[in-house]
């Protein structure tokens, strides 16, 4: 059932991609950084969606890899602190010592 959900979803999707490309075909006068060019407004759109991809997952990776480097950290902390506890418990119980005044 679920199959049939997605294969409906991404034929939508489809078809909204190729009615955007169809009608989004004429060619606009594109300034950037180094010069000028022509370009279909339809590929404007699509580098200018692909590179906010491309950053986003950038943010995303740096993120993620300050997240594993904190994890590791907890974890070490957490196998020193199971360690203290794991000695804490072998100590021989006993009466504690008293002074006598």
């Amino acid at each position: 059932m679920s199959k049939i959900v997605l294969l409906v979803v991404l034929l939508i999707i489809l078809v909204l991609g190729a009615s955007i490309g169809y009608f989004n075909a004429q060619p606009i006068h594109f300034n950037y950084l180094f010069g000028s060019a022509e370009f279909p407004l339809i590929a404007v759109l699509i580098a200018a969606f692909s590179i906010g991809i491309l950053l986003t997952l950038l943010v995303v990776a740096g993120r993620l890899l300050t997240m594993r480097m904190e994890l590791g950290r907890l974890r070490k902390q957490l196998r020193e602190a199971e360690g203290e506890l794991r000695t804490l418990r072998n100590l021989p119980v006993g009466n504690p010592p008293t002074t006598t005044p």
